[in-house]
């Protein structure tokens, strides 16, 4: 998958004269406002659930994490803005549409949407605009994780960065704290507080995301940093924060640096090298700036299930409770360079904790390996548990458990 650059602010401003996003199809909506770094998750099973025999239409707007947690909790509508509001368009609406594509904008209805799922980026914990707990009949389930990272200019010598480097360039103004290169505070950018780049980014650098020093682009998003970093005429000093799956799509334009955190004694990818994507420093503790995708939706009391039952089919293909003859999320959850929570062998249960050891009910780890990009898997074919010994034959593939 391949990134383009494009002008910073893109994509900012609605476009006159949008469709009503109500009035698209007969399909039903699931109307969802998703951090920015989730975008090319949602935009693959939507892409998948709008053609699928049980069509579903994803709408959906780029919010950042703790602003769309609170437009969950209060709750808010989903109003027609300077954000705009997107929708997976259907094969005979664009039969040309993929979700490398920009995806089209509609409006909101006079007065607003009712959102109908959150999908943030980190920990909720780390949102301090919010209440202390959800008000009642919503709920938060963590899905897939997400991991973050540092992002350098292709020409940039520099191929690692440890938390005390990083603590020094972001911690300080340019007058103070620099840790070499990085000394030029306009070429280090950064994103808002409310950001889930920035609180987890910033809890591995042993800051909180309010602390943040550095340059936050106009419209605070990751496509505006990746252009900035990618165009930088200054390699060595610039750098800035962004979600891996991002850098996933844009590794012709910028390099990830390895990271080094508090305590470790090695810098580590997050993947087991520069050039792969197996995640494997993520899924076993290596690599540290990292957080589970909170999903945020309304249920109902007696089945905790959500309210919507479309809502619920999306989270269940997600989480891996389900798959459609025609749908398969936990394959767009890995091709989008997350990490789903069965392929996991560690957990924290706040942004920066200490890991500790994971051990997934149902574990994909031989699953993750044969489906995520450029990766293989040593594991044994299986139909059913009779060939996999004392382990389990789960997805195809024969687990240790």
């Amino acid at each position: 998958m391949t990134v383009a650059v494009v002008a910073a602010g893109v994509g900012l401003a609605k476009p006159a004269e949008a469709a009503l996003c109500s009035a698209l199809g007969a399909q039903p909506i699931v109307y969802i406002e998703n951090g920015d770094t989730q975008e090319p998750l949602v935009k693959k099973l939507g892409a998948q659930l709008i053609k699928s025999a049980t069509p579903v239409r994803l709408v959906y707007k780029n919010r950042r994490t703790c602003d769309l947690a609170l437009d969950m909790y209060t709750p808010n509508l989903m109003m027609t803005d300077a954000i705009p509001i997107k929708y997976i368009p259907s094969p005979a609406e664009d039969p040309t549409w993929t979700p490398l594509s920009v995806s089209p904008s509609c409006d909101a209805d006079a007065g607003g949407v009712t959102i109908n799922l959150g999908i943030g980026a980190t920990f909720l914990s780390s949102c301090t605009n919010l209440p202390a707990t959800p008000p009642p009949g919503l709920a938060i389930a963590n899905g897939p994780v997400q991991s973050y990272g540092f992002i350098v200019p292709g020409a940039s010598s520099q191929i690692a960065i440890t938390a005390q480097e990083g603590y020094l360039a972001y911690g300080f103004p340019q007058a103070t704290g620099m840790a070499p290169p990085w000394v030029d505070q306009a070429l280090r950018y950064s994103r808002g507080p409310t950001a889930s780049t920035a609180l987890t980014c910033a809890a591995a650098m042993g800051l909180k995301g309010s602390q943040l020093k550095g340059t936050v682009p106009t419209g605070n998003t990751s496509t505006e940093v990746l252009n900035f970093v990618a165009t930088s005429g200054n390699p060595e000093p610039t750098i800035g924060l962004m979600g891996t799956e991002v850098y996933d799509g844009a590794r012709n334009l910028v390099k990830l640096l390895a990271f080094k955190g508090f305590g470790q004694r090695y810098a580590y990818f997050p993947d087991f090298s520069a050039t792969s994507f197996d995640k494997k420093n993520v899924r076993d503790g290596h690599y540290l700036p990292w957080a589970p995708t909170p999903y945020i939706t309304r249920i109902d009391a007696g089945t905790g299930k959500a309210t919507d039952a479309n809502v619920q089919r999306v989270i269940d293909l997600v989480f891996g409770a389900r798959t459609d003859a025609d749908v398969n999320g936990l394959d767009q959850v890995i091709a989008a360079g997350l990490v789903p929570e069965c392929a996991m062998g560690v957990q924290r249960a706040f942004d920066g904790g200490d890991l500790s050891l994971f051990a997934p009910p149902e574990p994909c780890n031989c699953y993750f390996d044969a489906k995520a990009p450029q990766s293989t898997t040593k594991c044994s074919k299986c139909v059913d548990d009779s060939t996999c010994g004392a382990g389990k034959c789960r997805r195809g593939f024969c687990e240790v458990r």
